[in-house]
């Protein structure tokens, strides 16, 4: 007779659950939440739309008159080198768009690297000579807004180049295994629209033209707020069980939108912490 012995079974482990596509509900609701604080950032009575602009950049930048760009009589609501980071944030984030790279995760090819940290090298040599000057003391040069902007482009594109590919690693179940900036080539397709941002910014030609104040200072702020919001999905995602478990923007959606909000409220709240305590800086 064969006694039969039961095995111990192995213990399985429950994958963790992945998320599902949101309720098409949720996905709506969010966007029209998107509308509705767009249409009341612009159009609420009170405070003007750069105004508001300006104290929701406020918290990150010192926006001092004579090292900001004035358009159309108004200071725009980052200084120099802010305008110039942000922007160049913006356009490498929609140059990544436009070539389907927007989820590339792995960081910019070695030459690429090497270039982009002589930018921000550069951008930190100005900004310490600039500082100097302020505090009388020795420096190199006399600053210059244009200095300001050029540089703050250029550390821009940098901080888009090694951001998104980090982010991208934390966000997507199936990785993009591109790069964000493979080779020169793919670099130098920036240049003619940050030659266009520079001198869209900078020309003195185009300094009375009014129109021009609002889409600078609209795509500047939402570099901010998007460079901001990827900086918190990093964060979130890698103090969370949650990496990698995405596998569509529309799962991205909900959860990216938590992001935007702390980034505003961030933002909003070293406003707040500045103006207490510099309390001679003016609301706008």
């Amino acid at each position: 007779m064969r006694i039969e012995t039961s095995r111990p079974q192995e213990p399985t482990w429950a994958a963790p659950p992945q998320p599902q596509e949101p309720p098409i509900w949720l996905t709506v609701g969010v966007g029209a939440a998107y509308v509705v604080v767009l249409a009341a950032l612009a159009f609420l009575p009170g405070a003007t739309l750069i105004e508001r602009l300006r104290a929701l950049d406020g918290g990150i930048c010192a926006q001092m008159p004579g090292h900001s760009f004035w358009i159309g009589g108004q200071q725009l609501p980052l200084c120099a080198r802010n305008s110039g980071i942000y922007m160049g944030f913006a356009s490498t984030i929609g140059l990544l768009i436009a070539t389907g790279r927007i989820r590339a995760s792995r960081l910019p090819a070695p030459g690429v690297a090497a270039l982009l940290g002589l930018a921000v090298l550069v951008m930190a040599v100005d900004g310490f000579n600039s500082l100097f000057l302020d505090l009388r003391l020795p420096h190199l040069y006399q600053p210059h807004n244009l200095l300001r902007l050029g540089s703050g482009l250029g550390t821009g594109v940098a901080m888009a180049a090694f951001l998104v590919p980090v982010a991208n690693t934390l966000i997507w179940k199936r990785e993009d295994e591109r790069a964000s900036f493979g080779s020169l080539r793919e670099l130098a397709l920036l240049l003619p629209l940050l030659l266009l941002v520079f001198l869209a910014v900078g020309s003195p030609a185009w300094t009375p033209v009014v129109l021009l104040l609002y889409p600078i200072a609209i795509i500047s702020s939402a570099g901010l707020i998007t460079a901001l919001s990827l900086v918190n999905v990093t964060l979130l995602l890698g103090m969370s069980n949650r990496v990698g478990r995405f596998a569509t923007w529309r799962q991205l959606f909900p959860f990216w939108s938590v992001t935007v909000v702390l980034a505003a409220i961030e933002l909003m709240a070293l406003f707040a912490l500045k103006s207490a305590l510099m309390p001679t800086i003016p609301f706008v």
